[in-house]
């Protein structure tokens, strides 16, 4: 009889295929045999600088016995969001042994033979199905039964009808304790901000969150792509920063709801109750509704062609070479992150904050400079395995020791940095500070050497003068961010009514004087709405929400051209940033010249990925680059990832470290390898 081996390969370990593995292990009806191998070999089929978990299924059987047993197989082992890819293959021998693998908890609510149960409204599906006890139905394959949320606790049928029909009158109803409930409602949820201790918070500035019923009609509602639409029903259910389809929902005058931001987060039901109170909607054709969840929830995005998670909200354990301190805390969002190492096995642990502690944190935050781009290309060195532990320090082994790290994020310095072969760490390029405030940047580019473009734009454009002036960073917002960058862009490319909240007529202006100095900038005597400009992060998202509705190749080339830290200087490069003058004022060339403000936007991610990919190509040729990490959370704007990834994967190897995230616990795991004393 044929042997095969059914293969799993993983980004991460997957608790649930382990599970899975070991039940069939149990199973008395073939002989079975499993295993779990961590795959660190470099030119290996499906590892490249990545380690890869793989799991398998040895089975040895008649092929009418395969071919159900395929079919079985490929029900039970559900789709996640971490698996690479599966096969089937004829094997001679076998690798796998009779030993149970050895993983975490497994919290499987619901599986593909009980969610039919649970959602299926037809009383007559089965006539010894308790429909009063829904939530607690028994599974023998998952015992999700045994995994409920501590929300879903105590519903019945009668409870679940009412919480609906409450949702249908138009409440928002909370389910739980208050400190960790969840909110459904068919209105946008009004979150707390509270959570906003500080403005590196400002990255978890809440999008909107909302739970499709009906995942058939998504594409109606939103634009999405199959690696999305696959996301979305693998077993995590994460949630994912999705742009509305204004062109459908303009077609369906039928439906009661607007779209009407520039991304939300959305979800499909992760839990029993969610699942029936989904059926139950969906009958009540309605398609999707807002939800707020706990803190605890997984959001991921992606970059070089795979997943990696946004922000890591579980504990973590896994094996790492000695490193540099004990122990390392990091505060992000309204999180804390530890970090400890003993016995060879470093642990990540995940808790909320309350403002007092948080306080303390940021007080007394280590990472200064280009400190945290370093615990980033520390974190994705960890991640390959390509690592030895000697004096107590992290070192590459001899296949991987030149490293370029571009650290991209809005809550700490952005930066690109290298480490050669001696294990020295350098400043390559600081993304550029903007200015606080518009007045500053409108005093900036009149006194720049660009400051005749600008009067042309606002003789143009008079409305941009009031925009910028009307424009300013909150206090402690990260300044020399991609993401600040994004959003002064957007001031100067998007239509006025684009970047205003809520404005209702568009602005009658007067041009500006032509007889402009440093002194006395251009007065734009402007007759316009008082509504606010958006914040930071709204402006970012509208702008890279037109970047991704252009879906061509070719673009305007926008101009980053590098300078010493925050000056005009071309020639002095001994502390490298982008001169963001010359940018803005290539943005307004182009507008100027009448391009499509999509292509444009487009040709701003295009262009600064075609000049990173350029500057790595140069570290190249002075040092070597063995592999290029990519890390921080301003990673998650997708034209931005995409278009760098497709430049320096044809050259380089790419580091996503996908077991931690790209930020948050990847800088914390990184930071205790950091060569620096802590206060």
């Amino acid at each position: 009889m044929p042997k095969i081996s059914f293969n799993f390969f993983c980004h991460r370990d997957i608790p649930l295929y382990a599970d899975l593995c070991n039940l069939y292990l149990a199973d008395d009806r073939f002989d079975f045999t499993v295993g779990h191998h961590i795959d660190n070999d470099l030119q290996a089929k499906h590892a490249q600088f990545s380690p890869i978990h793989t799991y398998f299924l040895e089975v040895e059987a008649s092929e009418s016995d395969l071919a159900a047993l395929a079919d079985e197989i490929a029900a039970k082992f559900l789709y996640s969001v971490w698996l690479e890819s599966a096969e089937v293959i004829a094997i001679e021998e076998r690798k796998g042994t009779k030993t149970c693998l050895q993983h975490q908890a497994v919290h499987q609510g619901f599986c593909s033979q009980c969610e039919p149960l649970i959602s299926n409204l037809d009383n007559n599906l089965d006539k010894s199905f308790d429909k009063n006890s829904v939530i607690a139905i028994a599974c023998p394959h998952c015992l999700g039964e045994r995994n409920l949320q501590q929300y879903e606790i105590g519903f019945n049928q009668q409870d679940i009808s009412n919480l609906v029909n409450r949702i249908l009158q138009g409440e928002e109803v909370w389910i739980g304790q208050q400190e960790n409930s969840l909110s459904l409602s068919l209105n946008p949820i009004i979150t707390s901000q509270t959570t906003e201790l500080h403005p590196s918070t400002l990255h978890l500035s809440p999008l909107q969150q909302v739970l499709f019923t009906n995942p058939q009609v998504i594409s109606s509602s939103f634009i999405i792509k199959q690696h999305q639409s696959l996301a979305l029903s693998s077993f995590e259910k994460p949630f994912l920063k999705l742009a509305p389809n204004k062109k459908t929902l303009n077609d369906r005058p039928e439906s009661n709801q607007d779209l009407n931001d520039s991304y939300y987060n959305v979800t499909f039901a992760d839990s029993r109750l969610l699942i029936r109170v989904a059926a139950l909607l969906k009958s009540k054709q309605i398609d999707w509704l807002y939800i707020k969840k706990p803190q605890n929830r997984l959001s991921v995005s992606w970059v070089n062609n795979a997943w990696v998670q946004n922000h890591t909200t579980a504990n973590l354990y896994f094996e790492a070479p000695m490193p540099k301190h004990d122990d390392n805390r990091y505060f992000q969002g309204n999180l804390i992150y530890k970090a400890s190492w003993q016995k060879n096995i470093l642990k990540c642990t995940v808790t909320a904050s309350d403002e007092t502690l948080a306080s303390s944190l940021i007080q007394h935050q280590p990472l200064q400079g280009i400190d945290a781009a370093t615990c980033a290309l520390h974190a994705g060195l960890i991640s390959t395995g390509c690592v030895t532990s000697r004096n107590s320090s992290l070192e590459a082994s001899s296949s991987l020791k030149k490293l370029a790290c571009i650290y991209l994020s809005h809550s700490q310095s952005s930066s690109v940095i290298t480490q050669n072969q001696q294990g020295k760490i350098s400043s390559f390029l600081h993304m550029p500070t903007l200015p606080q405030s518009g007045h500053q940047l409108i005093e900036e580019l009149v006194s720049s050497d660009n400051n005749t473009i600008f009067n042309k734009y606002c003789v143009a454009y008079p409305e941009v003068f009031k925009l910028l002036a009307d424009f300013s960073l909150p206090s402690g917002t990260q300044a020399d961010s991609l993401q600040t960058f994004m959003a002064y862009a957007a001031l100067i490319v998007l239509p006025d009514d684009e970047v205003r909240k809520n404005a209702h007529n568009l602005p009658v202006s007067i041009p500006p004087t032509s007889n402009a100095s440093a002194s006395n900038p251009p007065v734009c005597n402007a007759i316009v709405c008082n509504a606010p400009v958006c914040n930071v992060r709204e402006l970012a998202d509208k702008f890279h929400a037109l970047a991704q509705s252009y879906h061509g190749n070719n673009a305007p080339r926008v101009d980053f051209p590098l300078c010493s830290i925050n000056s005009g200087d071309n020639n002095a490069l001994h502390k490298r940033s982008i001169n963001w003058r010359k940018t803005l004022a290539s943005l307004m060339s182009f507008k100027l010249a009448g391009a499509n403000p999509a292509i444009l936007v487009f040709g701003f991610f295009d262009s600064l990925t075609d000049y990173l990919s350029n500057w790595i190509d140069h570290l190249e040729h002075e040092q070597g680059i063995d592999a290029v990490v990519l890390a921080g959370i301003d990673f998650s704007y997708e034209v931005m990832a995409s278009r760098l990834c497709i430049r320096l994967g044809k050259n380089y190897p790419l580091i996503v470290n996908r077991h931690l995230d790209l930020e948050g616990a990847n800088i914390t795991v990184g930071g205790l390898y950091l060569a620096k004393r802590r206060r």
